[in-house]
Formats: structure tokens, C-alpha cells, sequence
């Protein structure tokens, strides 16, 4: 069954591609919107992005939007916080449970 699911992205910029692209491996289908204006002539160097959040539409089944970001918080859990709409309870991101 195909769903549109909202995910909220605040992280280091470049990371949000990475996210974009781990969706994308499951046969998800992806819509950015980052949240602010880009200040300054040119995009950031790369592995030199700021901080952003950013707004993602994913749309696919929901297990495969779950194994994409599942994926992504696997190995990348220092870098960002990602959050579906609708997790019952989000993960602790980095933190260990005693």
C-alpha cells in the first residue's frame, strides 16, 4: 500500500541527501523542502554544510520509508535527527538504553 509520510530532517546539511538517497534504495519517492533561505552566492563546500532542517514528503510503502530512515539513523546517527510523523515514540538518536 502506498502512503505519503511528512519526515522532519535537522542536521547537518549534506546529510540530507544521504537520507534523500538511503529513501530512495527502498523505491521511495522524495520531495525536499528545506526550511529557511540558502544566504550567500553559492551552496556550501561539500562536508562543509551548516546546521538545517528541512521538511521531507516520502511517499512509497511505509516499510520502506521506515527501512530507508532506519538505514540512515544506523549510520548516521550523530549527524542528524530524523523523525517520521506519526512514530509512536522516536528513537533516542545516540543514546543507549540503560
Amino acid at each position: 500500500m502506498t502512503e505519503a509520510r511528512r519526515i522532519s530532517f535537522e542536521g547537518s546539511g549534506p546529510f540530507v541527501h544521504t537520507l534523500v538517497t538511503a529513501l530512495e534504495g527502498e523505491g521511495v519517492t522524495v520531495a525536499v523542502r528545506r526550511e529557511g533561505r540558502h544566504v550567500g552566492e553559492h551552496r556550501e563546500p561539500p562536508g562543509m554544510g551548516e546546521a538545517v532542517k528541512a521538511t521531507l514528503v516520502a511517499t512509497g510503502s511505509l516499510e520502506a520509508i521506515k527501512a530507508g530512515v532506519s538505514t540512515f539513523r544506523e549510520r548516521f546517527t550523530s549527524r542528524a535527527v530524523v523523525t517520521i510523523d506519526g512514530e509512536a515514540t522516536p528513537p533516542d538518536h545516540g543514546r543507549h538504553r540503560a
